[in-house]
């Protein structure tokens, strides 16, 4: 039975503590493996193949992971970790007599005891890995899980840029075997205290007990095509970068004759690659995905190798200097990312209760493919070595030209991995160079670490000031919310966002159950995107109480040129006595350009209305006719003013080539607009009505109007008049 996930607060005293254990850890492992090592191999006078042959035992050592699976269940795996943990680190005591061996003139016991230690401190390493997966799965479980391994990959790396830069100056003052043992002390001991805070880490719930079928599981796992083929990226991944990383110190000195505190200079600048690595990656993982970063770093990888196979001839100082430092610096971002995207992409795939068993095939197939790696790159370098003795830059350039081309097969691997909620390669390489998608994902991070209503409001309308489809997940997830203000702004930030279905199925969702208080913006979005798939609910809603819900319902269902709908909003018009919806018709109606509403509009002029109401009646009429663009500035004008509106249709006459009316006849009913008795002016616009004519969707509507006007209850509405009046000139001279 699985036990109850953590609760808040301890997952965040989980975290707090493995965090502190990281960063123990680094400086242990850092001062006791990698280039320290190979540095204090080669001043004892080791060659490449016994670099190689150290290099392979810490992925060999996976192997002993098996083992491990055989402890875990009857130990736990805290138990498991925290011991070996222990048992790893005074594995490298040994090692710290190598030095006294070798000035006795034993190098090979001196080799044999730096092999021993190495190896041991390996195979140790790998039982306890087998509890690393399930505890790290339990304290990096949520929607985060991206974020806190690149956070702790940050953390980590910050640290190793600061060991790196006191060992490159402790080095450069004293570069003796001395000085690395005592970093090899400071390791050791370091890596003693990190083991004691893994007892205090949860234990994992949801593993396999001792007597299930490790086969069985491992069966079922690999006849699920992602994984495997996840898998067999991850073997080919590992193989390609430790064919290459760990041989970047041999190129180094044996092309450049760099020293021994130059390089770990040099690898100080690979941590701040890291760094900067681990903090892209927090930012962006958790919105990509982790499969187009997985792709990203590796190509990042693959380019670094490119300047290794030209091998420039540099000759001053500073630019081996400047050339080795990019080197690096891009070189761990690529290799950093790898792990970070590859073990967030693993975690993604693979159920909780499979974090023990596939847990130990990551690791093996890691362990497997760069021990393979590091010996088939020892040996392949020796084997170029002695085909250009006389030319040691040209068998780097062989070499890294091979691993180059290894690593653009595994790019085409990585782009048919299965997505897993990430977005298309090509799409996260657009956003990461889009400013708008990178302000989008700084917004989400900050909307996932709101805490207050205020924030999270504030952050939502920066989201809709800054539309990206990155945003649509999490903006859904608002639409949950409790709170009527935060659904709001939720669908404002939806507003600009592709109609993708998801999005769709949330604003139909909105429309159908949220009434009274979405629901009406629901609708209005639906119908600026178009999306038909709504027009059952919509035609649906136009008899909704809500009258916010059925304006913008009318509104949308025109704007979806939804004809069937049209007798139901003449039907509104004319009944109801709410302004609201009276303004939402009329204005569906004139997007519908419906000659048949006509009488409708006309009837409730007709009727004592507000005269914000009587505006939009106005405007809606103007916008049937065809002249609403044209109109709406003059009537603005007019209702400032109305000599400055009529003086602005004079204008326009002025302006106009031939009219349909005589000129004269035109300039006679400007003239009677402004008089006190409207009579004169009916009776002269009614006149000229009945010989024009104003075409609306194949009928003429100027007889309407004709009508209307003659009519003493429209025709002493100045408003009313000022629009016949605009009619007559636009039928007359503009329309053509």
């Amino acid at each position: 039975m699985r036990k109850a996930p953590l609760s808040p607060g301890e997952l965040a005293q989980a975290r707090y503590r493995f965090t502190v254990f990281a960063v123990l850890n680094v400086i242990s492992f850092t001062l006791l493996s990698g280039n320290i090592i190979t540095l204090y191999v080669l001043n004892l006078g080791g060659g490449s193949f016994l670099v190689g042959l150290l290099s392979s035992f810490m992925y060999t050592s996976y192997l002993a992971m098996l083992l491990g699976r055989q402890i875990a269940p009857r130990w736990g795996m805290t138990r498991l970790m925290g011991w070996f943990w222990v048992v790893r680190y005074l594995f490298m005591a040994p090692m710290l007599f190598a030095p006294l061996a070798a000035g006795f003139g034993h190098r090979a016991l001196a080799f044999g005891l730096i092999v021993f230690s190495v190896l041991g401190f390996n195979l140790a390493r790998g039982v306890a890995m087998t509890g690393y997966n399930p505890i790290l799965g339990e304290i990096a479980a949520g929607r985060d899980r991206g974020a806190f391994l690149a956070q702790n990959q940050a953390v980590q790396n910050a640290v190793n840029v600061g060991l790196g830069i006191v060992m490159a100056l402790a080095l450069g003052w004293s570069p003796t075997l001395t000085a690395y043992n005592v970093f090899i002390l400071i390791g050791i001991l370091a890596g003693v205290w990190a083991a004691r805070l893994v007892f205090t880490f949860p234990e994992p719930g949801g593993s396999r007990g001792p007597g299930e079928n490790l086969r069985r599981g491992l069966s079922a796992a690999f006849r699920q095509p992602s994984f495997r083929r996840f898998i067999l990226i991850h073997f080919f991944t590992s193989l390609a970068t430790y064919m290459a990383v760990p041989f970047l110190v041999v190129y180094l000195k044996e092309v450049y004759g760099q020293s021994d505190s130059q390089i770990l200079y040099f690898t100080v600048l690979g941590s701040v690659g890291a760094v900067a690595m681990a903090l892209a990656s927090g930012f962006m993982i958790d919105r990509l995905g982790a499969k187009p970063l997985y792709f990203i770093f590796t190509g990042i990888l693959a380019l670094t190798l490119v300047p290794l196979v030209a091998s420039p001839p540099i000759r001053s100082a500073a630019g081996i200097w400047a050339f080795a430092a990019a080197l690096f610096f891009f070189n761990s971002m690529g290799q950093f990312g790898i792990q970070n995207a590859g073990q967030t992409y693993f975690l993604a795939a693979i159920r909780p209760e499979q974090h023990l068993d596939l847990g130990v095939v990551f690791y093996m197939t890691l362990g497997l493919a760069g021990g393979i790696g590091s010996l088939l790159g020892g040996a392949l370098l020796q084997g170029f070595g002695n085909l250009f003795p006389a030319a040691p830059a040209s068998s780097f350039q062989v070499y890294f030209a091979v691993c180059a081309a290894g690593f653009l097969a595994i790019l085409v691997m990585i782009n048919r991995l299965e997505n897993l909620g990430a977005y298309p390669i090509v799409d996260a390489l657009a956003a990461i160079f889009s400013p708008r998608d990178l302000r989008a994902i700084s917004l989400l991070n900050r909307l996932s670490r709101t805490r207050s209503l205020t924030e999270e409001k504030d952050t939502l309308r920066a989201l809709a000031e800054a539309p990206s489809s990155l945003s649509a997940q999490e903006l859904l997830a608002r639409l949950r919310s409790p709170r009527f203000t935060v659904r709001a702004k939720a669908l404002e930030a939806l507003r600009s966002l592709p109609p993708e279905e998801a999005v769709v199925q949330a604003l139909l969702s909105e429309v159908k159950n949220h009434a009274f208080t979405t629901a009406g913006l629901a609708a209005e979005i639906l119908g600026e995107r178009r999306i038909r798939q709504a027009i059952p609910l919509l035609r649906k809603s136009l008899q909704s109480r809500d009258y916010f819900l059925s304006g913008e319902a009318m509104v949308a269902l025109a704007r979806l040129e939804d004809r069937e709908s049209l007798p139901a909003i003449r039907q509104i018009l004319g009944k109801t006595g709410n302004p609201r919806l009276i303004i939402h018709a009329a204005s569906a109606l004139e997007l519908f350009r419906d000659p048949a509403s006509l009488p409708i509009f006309l009837a409730r002029l007709r009727q004592k209305s507000l005269p914000f109401v009587r505006d939009e009646l106005l405007l809606a009429l103007a916008g049937i006719l065809g002249m609403s663009g044209w109109f709406y500035p003059l009537y603005t004008e007019f209702l400032e003013k109305g000599g400055t509106g009529i003086s602005h249709l004079r204008d326009q006459l002025a302006k106009a080539g031939s009219t349909r009316i005589p000129r004269p006849l035109l300039e006679e009913l400007l003239e009677r607009l402004p008089v006190a008795n409207k009579r004169f002016f009916a009776h002269l616009a009614a006149e000229l009505l009945t010989h024009l004519n104003l075409p609306v969707g194949g009928e003429d509507a100027a007889p309407r109007l004709a009508e209307a006007i003659a009519d003493p209850r429209l025709a002493r509405l100045d408003r009313f008049c000022f629009l016949v009046a605009a009619a007559l000139l636009w039928g007359s001279c503009l329309a053509q």
